[in-house]
C-alpha cells in the first residue's frame, strides 16, 4: 500500500511516528479500489514539423535537430513574401517558404498554418500538398508567438528566446510521431448548460477561465475541443450547474476517497486534519521539497490540476471532518486558473464565515514559504471539526446535490446560523427579485431558465421561484423585456426555505371580451394599450382587438 500512496502523491511520505504512519494508512485506505474509467482522446502524427521564425534562426535550429521525417521552414525574413526555396540540411532537402505567418490552429497531428502571400491567405500544408493536408508539429521561434495562450496545444512549441525551452522542445520533436492517447478530462451535459437560450447569452464562466481555449460558444451551447483540453479543470469548477464535469477522477470517486482518508486520519492520528490540495508536475515537485518540514496534521492530496477541485469538494472536506482546506498554487498554475480559484474561495469563504468558521479555514497559497507559513498558522487554529458530527454522505456526481449536502451538514452543525448569508456578486446561488409593477407575467424568464428555478402555473398567471435551483446565470435578467428582474447572490441557511416554491408575482387572468376565455393578464393588456395607443390600427374600436383571445381575434378580422 505504501507504493500506492507514493505513486499517488509522487513522493514518499516522511516520518515513522504513530501519526505519520496513521497518515500513510489513511491515504492507503482512500486509494483502495479502481477509479471509474473515462474515454480516451487520440492523436495521430506523421512527424511533419513546421519551423517558424527568422531564416537564420530556423536554419540553425533545424541543423541541430535529430533526423525527422519531414520538415518545412516558414521564414519571416530573408526572401520575398510568397517565394519558395530549399536547403540541404543533414542530407535532407528542406523546403523554405518565405512569408508572414498570420494564424495557427489545431493540435498535434492536425495543425493548419496560414501565411500571408500578397493580398491572399494561404493554407501552407494544403498548398504544398503535405501529408494529409495538415502539419503535425509546430516549432515557433518568433519572439511573439502566433498562438498566445496560457496553455499551448499539444505539439506546439514556443520557446520565446528561452534557450532551455528551445532545447527541451527540440528533444521532444523526434518523439512526436505515431499514435498517442490521453484521457478525456471533461464531460459536457448540454441539457443543463446555462450559457444561452433563445438567442440570449447567459453564463460565460467556463469560457472566461479556460487557459487552453478548448471551449467555444456555438449559439446557446458550449463546444469542447477535447484535443485542446489539457485537464486544467477550472471550467468544471466554475460551471454553476455541473454541465461541465471533471471526468478522471470523477466527482463521485474523488469524494469517496477524500471521505475515507479524512475519516481514517481522524480515527487513528488523534490530531486535526488539514487537507492540502496540490496539482501538476511543478506542484508535485514543490510538495516533495516541502513535505518533510510540514506538520503531521497535513494530509496532502494530489489533483490532476489545481483547478479540478471546486467548492463542493472543499466544503465536503470540512463536512467530513477536516479542520482546514489549503490549495497550493505553483509556478506553472495558469493565471486564469489561479484567478478562478481565488474567486471561488472568496465566495465559499463567505458561506463559511457566515456559519462561524474562521477566515483561515480555507485558503490558497503559493508554494514554498507561504505554504510553510500557512502550515504553521494552522497549528493554532481551533479544530472546529473536533466538536461536530462529521458527514458520512457518499460521493455523488451531480454538483449541485453535493454542494447542497455539504452546506446542509455544515449549517446543521453551526451554533447560531443566520437566516441568510450575503454572497459576492456572481456567486452561483441566490434569489431572483421581480418588480411586480413592471412584470407582465409574459413568462419569457421561465422559457430561458436552464435550472428550473423559475416556474409558471398552467392554471393561472403566476410566476414562482425555487431559490436553490437558481445559479444566478443572468438569462432571466437579460431576457426580461420589461427590465423587471434583478439578481441577488445569497444563501438561505434553512434548507426548506431554499427548496420551497414561492410566488414572485401573480395576477387574475384577463378574460376575452367576447368568449370569456382567460388568455393573458391585465398588466399585459395595459402595457400593450400603452405601446400601441398611437398606432393607426388601434385607434377607436381598434384597441378592442387587443382584448380578444386568438380565436375571437380571427373571427373579428373576418367580420371586417
Amino acid at each position: 500500500m505504501t507504493d500506492a500512496v507514493s505513486n499517488f502523491l509522487g513522493f514518499e511520505l516522511p516520518g515513522t511516528s504513530d501519526r505519520s504512519l496513521a497518515r500513510r494508512d489513511a491515504l492507503a485506505e482512500a486509494l483502495k479500489g479502481d477509479l471509474t474509467p473515462t474515454s480516451l482522446v487520440s492523436f495521430s502524427s506523421a512527424g511533419v514539423v513546421a519551423v517558424i521564425g527568422p531564416l537564420a534562426s530556423a536554419l540553425e535550429t533545424v541543423e541541430a535537430l535529430d533526423p525527422i521525417p519531414s520538415c518545412v521552414i516558414v521564414a519571416s525574413d530573408g526572401g520575398e513574401a510568397g517565394a519558395t526555396d530549399s536547403r540541404m540540411i543533414g542530407g535532407q532537402k528542406v523546403p523554405v517558404v518565405f512569408g508572414r505567418p498570420i494564424a495557427v490552429d489545431g493540435f498535434l497531428g492536425k495543425f493548419t498554418l496560414t501565411i500571408a502571400r500578397g493580398s491572399e491567405e494561404i493554407d501552407l500544408a494544403k498548398s504544398m500538398g503535405i501529408g494529409n493536408g495538415y502539419l503535425d508539429v509546430v516549432l515557433d521561434l518568433s519572439r511573439e508567438p502566433i498562438l498566445n495562450r496560457e496553455v499551448l496545444p499539444a505539439g506546439y512549441f514556443a520557446p520565446q528566446g528561452d534557450n532551455e525551452a528551445l532545447v527541451a522542445a527540440c528533444e521532444s520533436l523526434g518523439d512526436l510521431r505515431g499514435q498517442f492517447e490521453k484521457p478525456r478530462y471533461v464531460l459536457y451535459n448540454s441539457d443543463i448548460c446555462a450559457h444561452g437560450a433563445r438567442g440570449v447569452v447567459g453564463c460565460r464562466r467556463c469560457l472566461d477561465v479556460c487557459p487552453a481555449d478548448a471551449l467555444s460558444s456555438i449559439g446557446e451551447r458550449i463546444s469542447v475541443e477535447t484535443h485542446l483540453c489539457q485537464g486544467m479543470g477550472s471550467c468544471a469548477s466554475a460551471c454553476p450547474t455541473g454541465a461541465l464535469s471533471y471526468a478522471y477522477p470523477n466527482r463521485t470517486d474523488q469524494l469517496n476517497r477524500l471521505r475515507r482518508a479524512i475519516a481514517s486520519f481522524r480515527e487513528h492520528a488523534e490530531t486535526a486534519v488539514d487537507v492540502v490540495f496540490f496539482g501538476g508536475e511543478t506542484g508535485v515537485h514543490d510538495m516533495t521539497r516541502a513535505i518533510a518540514a510540514l506538520p503531521e496534521s497535513i494530509l496532502p492530496w494530489k489533483l490532476e490540476e489545481l483547478g479540478s477541485a471546486g467548492p463542493e469538494l472543499w466544503l465536503s472536506c470540512l463536512a467530513y471532518g477536516a479542520r482546514s482546506v489549503t490549495l497550493v498554487s505553483s509556478a506553472d498554475t495558469a493565471m486564469s486558473v489561479s484567478s478562478e480559484v481565488t474567486r471561488e474561495i472568496k465566495e465559499t469563504s463567505a458561506i463559511l464565515s457566515g456559519l462561524g468558521w474562521p477566515d483561515s479555514a480555507l485558503a490558497v497559497v503559493d508554494a514554498d514559504e507561504p505554504l510553510m507559513e500557512r502550515a504553521n498558522s494552522l497549528q493554532s487554529l481551533e479544530d472546529q471539526a473536533a466538536t461536530m458530527r462529521v458527514a458520512t454522505y457518499a460521493g455523488m456526481e451531480e454538483k449541485r446535490t453535493v454542494l447542497r449536502a455539504s452546506i446542509d451538514h455544515l449549517v446543521s452543525q453551526a451554533k447560531e446560523p443566520p437566516a441568510e448569508i450575503s454572497l459576492p456578486k456572481g456567486s452561483p446561488m441566490g434569489e431572483v427579485q421581480v418588480d411586480s409593477a413592471k412584470c407582465t407575467l409574459c413568462m419569457g424568464c421561465v422559457a430561458v431558465c436552464p435550472a428550473g428555478a423559475l416556474l409558471d402555473n398552467k392554471e393561472r398567471p403566476c410566476l414562482s421561484f425555487i431559490e436553490w435551483n437558481c445559479v444566478q446565470c443572468g438569462l432571466c435578467e437579460n431576457t426580461c423585456p420589461e427590465d423587471a428582474i434583478r439578481l441577488s447572490a445569497r444563501l438561505l441557511t434553512d434548507t426548506n426555505a431554499r427548496m420551497a416554491r414561492r410566488v414572485l408575482n401573480e395576477e387574475e387572468p384577463f378574460k376575452c371580451l367576447d368568449c370569456g376565455k382567460p388568455f393573458t393578464t391585465q398588466s399585459m393588456i395595459s402595457r400593450m394599450e400603452e405601446k400601441l395607443s398611437s398606432h393607426r390600427m388601434f385607434q377607436g374600436e381598434g384597441i378592442r382587438k387587443l382584448k380578444l383571445c386568438e380565436n375571437c381575434r380571427v373571427k373579428e378580422m373576418f367580420k371586417e
